[in-house]
């Protein structure tokens, strides 16, 4: 299914906790969910998506040139993937391996291959004590297809990985106790655009009461070290080193049985250690997931401080995102749809302002079990906020495609 689909980017239980150097290339390509049946032991699944689609920007360049549109191409695509599984009453796992290779038929010197990697973990080690770790590996054609803040869609190959484990813990009757560590690194191939990779590490805690079978409140804190490859201070360029300390409240409230409501709000701390600049200001993040019969649908915002990839410096970051995902295994005719806006704002002089808007949607039909047809549209779309009133700030695109699924579920003996 699409690269940004709501499987991937928002409900990736399965996946990635919510919500990431290819051969130069340009282009987002579906990414072959398989569905889990969940059988009982271990199981594998092998599959296959075979597909085309029309690209309307295939170099991520400006939307208006002098002279002409942006280069536009069709391709065609094969996905081999595989799926490995494994539950019982204590465990949940599953991991899971994809690659993608494209063929372009004008512009052949885009020809490549991407891949894709991931593993979900669950095991509770007692009654009261469940251990969870995840990972996800992404190595895509282009920036846009990487869940990353104050990134500028370019087309150069990225490196993705991100990491995380962690406990969940029932410490009394009424009281919850989590923590965890995640760990993110990534890397661009071309080293002639201002992007900068590096890695983020930290470690976050929360403690929360439940009142009620409906509501629950606590607190929430987190430290966070971002090393940056390179950054701009003054006219040299250098490693950066970032520390961010959060600390806020959190409540949790089910209107229903199928209901969530999550919201924090907290104060974040921001230090510069590299330039000598320390801020600090609110952070808020809440959320809605209701679990209908065959859908669930959910939203989220987000405002905090982040980490840019760009002359290694930092932003002020808003998120707005929503989704509807139909299951595979209930549904035969089955739609995915999600939507995300993001808009930093840069504190160092010199980067750019963004507004960044992701939209996909997917329809599909399941002829049987092991075989689905689906089609999809994917859109993304980022513009300067320096260059409002001109055309060279701004970056559309548009992937137009259909593909056939062929995948089965093989039990493990």
């Amino acid at each position: 299914m699409p690269t940004n689909c709501p499987l991937q980017t928002f409900a990736a239980a399965a996946l990635l906790a919510l919500a990431a150097a290819a051969p130069a290339a340009a282009q987002q390509e579906p990414l072959a969910e398989l569905p889990s049946w969940r059988v009982p032991g271990w199981s594998f699944t092998p599959g296959v998506t075979i597909g085309g689609q029309f690209d309307s920007n295939v170099a991520i360049a400006q939307a208006e040139l002098p002279g002409g549109s942006p280069a536009s191409d069709t391709l065609a695509t094969l996905q081999p993937s595989g799926q490995l599984e494994f539950y019982d009453s204590r465990t949940s796992f599953s991991t899971g391996y994809d690659g993608t290779f494209r063929h372009y038929f004008e512009l052949t010197d885009l020809d490549g291959t991407d891949q894709r990697a991931y593993l979900d973990l669950r095991r509770m080690l007692n009654r009261r004590v469940t251990f969870v770790a995840k990972e996800n590996y992404m190595r895509v054609p282009t920036t846009d297809l990487l869940p990353l803040n104050g990134v500028p869609f370019q087309r150069t190959g990225s490196r993705y990985n991100d990491a995380a484990a962690g406990i969940e813990a029932r410490l009394t009757r009424t009281l919850d106790f989590s923590a965890g560590y995640e760990g993110t690194w990534v890397d661009f191939v071309r080293k002639d655009t201002p992007l900068t990779g590096g890695t983020v590490n930290g470690m976050h805690a929360s403690l929360a009461n439940r009142f009620s079978g409906r509501s629950s409140i606590g607190v929430e804190g987190g430290v966070r070290v971002a090393h940056l490859s390179e950054g701009t201070v003054g006219f040299e360029t250098v490693p950066v080193t970032l520390l961010f300390e959060d600390v806020g409240a959190l409540y949790n409230y089910r209107p229903g049985p199928q209901t969530e409501i999550e919201a924090a709000l907290g104060f974040s701390h921001l230090d510069d250690r590299t330039r000598g600049i320390t801020r600090n200001g609110p952070y808020v993040r809440a959320g809605i997931t209701h679990h209908a019969e065959r859908a669930t649908l959910g939203s989220s915002y987000e405002r905090s401080y982040v980490p840019s990839l760009t002359f290694g410096g930092t932003n002020q970051s808003e998120e707005l995102r929503g989704y509807v995902q139909m299951p595979l295994t209930r549904n035969r005719f089955y739609v995915q749809e999600s939507a995300a806006w993001r808009r930093t704002n840069p504190f160092v002089a010199g980067e750019l302002p963004l507004d960044s808007l992701w939209f996909d949607t997917l329809g599909g039909y399941a002829i049987g079990r092991s075989l689905r047809v689906e089609g999809y549209w994917i859109f993304t779309r980022q513009e300067t906020r320096l260059a409002e009133h001109l055309t060279t700030g701004l970056i559309t695109r548009h992937v137009i495609g259909a593909q056939i699924v062929i995948s089965e579920p093989m039990r493990i003996r």
